[in-house]
């Protein structure tokens, strides 16, 4: 579950911007919208959804990126970098100081029933910090404390004796190189005390750029499996889009499926990558207007939405039933306004501890009364062409308040500012 996710100078992000997912005293929707993350340790409610309005370029997808990466180092940095590679971070280029300063990032979230903030600061060439306090008991617990020492040139660690590991944690420490975590080094090397905090990011978190670009490939393998055939089924027909049935035929990849002309060295090389690998074929039936019968369709005869929700429905399925974080940009790309009003209710009342972040342009879920003001957040450039992120909430509008005219007016920010156009010779 996820608490807060802090950024600061990251892309388009200068100042630290701060998304919260800690529900306010407000007693709206409370029992739909909000769910106690974990009993009797102090947590705040927290918000089942949230939803990032703003104009092009103004930074939603900054942050979604800022959260893949963030995920990225913790899964990848050890294993995937070499000494000497490049961190891939990109800090404000629109100042000189913010181009030479480190990016800095911060989640705090709940696994296995307990509360960790972890974050870290990099620039391209090495991390220059990185810390995890944990809260046990809601006490908290300083593990581990890096931060690179300029004048001596090496990482300096501080370990709490919470933290296990003894002598290792030293062994560990020094052999982490500047473009790796201490986090990623310690969980390669066995470290089970961190395994929840680290399985919250491997499992937990699924961040998703953008629901035109998702393959259909984990949906269609959970329709191989009878029961989640049907739970699919129903996904898509309690969105009205009438299929009668879904057919998956499963085949592995083998050089018998290459044309046979084909030249014997590109052939080989074309084999390596693909040999044993499962592919899936859709058929999708609907039911006939005149006659007691079904037609077949192909994937491809079927609509950009119904291919669209179909890809989107087994992670779906997938993060409710595991209550994971689903961090969406765009997911009204290919999607009816209606089709995300019946996905973000859906999960209302799944009545778990699933979480959804999502960006999009789509106003209106804002005239639905289906958010919270503290679910709906704003991002806009402020006078530095920088991002600046705040929540309706802030504003304390009347139960009765037109939230989508206001905003589509201009009350709450977070709009394109355009400017006349003249046209000349016309």
């Amino acid at each position: 579950m996820l608490i807060e996710f802090s950024v600061a100078n990251f892309k388009s992000i200068l100042a630290r911007q701060t998304l919260n997912m800690a529900a306010t005293t407000l007693g709206a929707l409370e029992a739909e919208n909000t769910f106690v993350p974990v009993a009797d340790v102090g947590l705040p409610r927290l918000l089942r959804s949230t939803v990032l309005y703003g104009p092009n370029a103004s930074g939603k997808s900054t942050l979604v990126q800022a959260l893949q990466f963030v995920k990225s180092q913790v899964l990848n940095s050890q294993k995937e970098s070499q000494a000497g590679d490049a961190i891939e971070v990109t800090p404000f280029k629109l100042s000189a100081e913010s181009r030479q300063a480190a990016s800095e990032f911060e989640v705090t979230f709940v696994a296995q029933g307990v509360r960790y903030e972890y974050g870290f600061c990099c620039k391209r060439e090495r991390f220059t910090e990185e810390w995890l306090i944990a809260y046990p008991l809601g006490r908290a617990q300083k593990w581990f404390h890096r931060v690179f020492d300029v004048k001596a040139g090496k990482d300096v660690y501080k370990f709490n004796t919470t933290f296990l590991g003894g002598r290792q944690r030293h062994i560990w420490a020094a052999e982490t190189r500047p473009n790796t975590l201490f986090f990623s080094k310690a969980i390669q090397n066995n470290n089970e005390q961190l395994n929840p905090a680290f399985d919250w990011f491997k499992s937990r978190l699924r961040v998703i750029d953008s629901v035109q670009d998702m393959s259909a490939n984990y949906t269609k393998q959970r329709c191989v499996i009878e029961a989640d055939r049907k739970r699919v089924l129903e996904f898509l027909n309690s969105a009205d889009l009438s299929i009668a049935d879904i057919q998956i035929k499963e085949s592995v990849f083998s050089a018998d499926t290459l044309p046979k002309g084909m030249p014997a060295a590109v052939k080989d090389e074309f084999l390596k990558g693909m040999l044993g690998r499962k592919f899936f074929e859709t058929r999708f039936f609907h039911r006939a207007v005149d006659a007691n019968e079904v037609v077949e369709f192909a994937e491809a005869e079927e609509s950009d939405g119904t291919r669209a929700l179909f890809a989107f429905a087994g992670p779906w399925l997938d993060v409710i039933e595991n209550e994971r974080v689903l961090v969406v940009d765009e997911l009204d790309t290919s999607l009816h306004p209606l089709l995300v009003h019946h996905l973000v209710k859906r999960l209302h009342h799944a009545g778990g501890k699933a979480q959804l972040i999502f960006t999009t342009h789509d106003t209106t879920l804002l005239s639905q009364k289906m958010m919270r003001p503290d679910q709906v957040w704003f991002m806009e450039k402020d006078d530095k062409s920088a991002t600046r992120l705040y929540p309706l909430s802030d504003f304390s509008p009347r139960d009765n308040e037109a939230i989508e005219r206001g905003y589509l007016n201009g009350r709450y920010g977070g709009i394109p500012f355009l400017k006349d156009l003249d046209f000349y010779g016309v």
